[in-house]
């Protein structure tokens, strides 16, 4: 599970539309500008760089706890 320092979970891919920080939930602001995992949901990095990732936090990892 990967959070922010806000406590907020966040959940890279599918452009943003699973996480809680992407701002569309009530009294969650937007996280997006200070996420490490923000090229994973704009579709630059993923998937094709995820085979490789070895981010364990990363729900797309093949590393992943």
């Amino acid at each position: 599970m990967i959070i922010d320092i806000t406590g907020t979970i966040l959940t890279p891919g599918n452009n943003g539309d699973n996480c809680l920080g992407n701002g569309e939930h009530d009294g969650i602001e937007c996280c997006c500008d200070e996420c490490d995992y923000l090229l994973c949901c704009l579709g630059e990095r993923f998937p094709s760089e995820c085979p490789q990732c070895t981010d364990m936090d990363c729900p797309h990892s093949p590393t992943h706890t």
